[in-house]
């Protein structure tokens, strides 16, 4: 009977040591996929692709500019082409995780030419769809590892590379994207590919990188796909003369400069 008892506890110890290490193992892969480039400034021209269910096709193309400002995280984007969406205008702060470990929300504005007025975008609107494509504001900058749980649900290789399977839980109840699913590299901590998942734990959307490649020794996804699964619309956006660590103005990253036209 005591040796039962021992055997029994044992076990017991061996499982809540194993889901401790587990748990902390995929915060690890997180902050890792999260902190894989650290450059200072960087500036491209995205041209976009979008498809319809019918397979018609509509190219725009944004020129981006992304610095860190102390340990601010800025991005800019404007719309070049065409005509009817021209100017309209995108700019993100966002903030590191307070000292506490909860989440410090990222400011967000829009600028319209044709109303000439700047939108601020509330965190209730992170996941709304981005002027027509199929990546949500929240998806084009730098997501709070404090916004969700992490749990590693496995290993998989993905077009020749091992990854980690890893799940990302939102925290908030009201987050139309209750969790993501990402195969992330072991080699480089470069996400491969993702899926999106509704509060009723439907597919709603897929994103595969298409194109990884190191510029300036900065891994990076220069093309990649974003489909909803439920409507067949999807977006590709593909990296244009991608630079790092160059100078960039930065008087790019203020709601004045939006207003008046000023980022090239």
């Amino acid at each position: 009977m005591k040796k039962s008892v021992c055997i029994s506890l044992t076990v017991l110890a061996l499982l809540a040591f194993g889901s401790y290490g587990f748990a902390q193992t995929a915060y690890e892969v997180a902050k890792a996929e999260h902190d894989v480039r650290m450059e200072k400034t960087s500036s491209c021209t995205i041209e976009v692709t979008l498809t319809d269910k019918n397979g018609k096709t509509r190219t725009r193309e944004i020129v981006s500019y992304t610095m860190k400002d102390g340990t601010t995280d800025k991005t800019v984007m404007v719309f070049k082409t065409p005509k009817d969406v021209a100017g309209v205008s995108y700019l993100s702060f966002d903030y590191p995780d307070k000292a506490d470990g909860t989440v410090a929300e990222s400011d967000s504005w829009l600028y319209l030419p044709a109303m000439k007025k700047v939108r601020r975008i509330s965190g209730s609107n992170k996941d709304d769809d981005f002027q027509g494509t199929d990546f949500s504001y929240d998806d084009l900058g730098t997501r709070s590892l404090a916004k969700d749980e992490f749990t590693l649900l496995g290993e998989e290789t993905v077009n020749g590379t091992a990854c980690w399977i890893l799940e990302a839980k939102a925290k908030d109840p009201k987050a139309k994207i209750s969790r993501r699913v990402l195969w992330i590299s072991k080699e480089n901590n470069v996400s491969q590919k993702s899926e999106y998942y509704d509060k009723q734990n439907r597919l709603v959307k897929t994103l595969s990188c298409d194109v990884i490649e190191q510029i300036n020794g900065y891994w990076s996804t220069t093309k990649m796909t974003m489909t909803n699964v439920q409507t067949n619309h999807s977006t590709v956006y593909e990296m244009k003369n991608l630079q790092y660590d160059v100078p960039v103005d930065k008087s790019y990253f203020t709601v004045s400069a939006l207003e008046r036209g000023q980022v090239k």
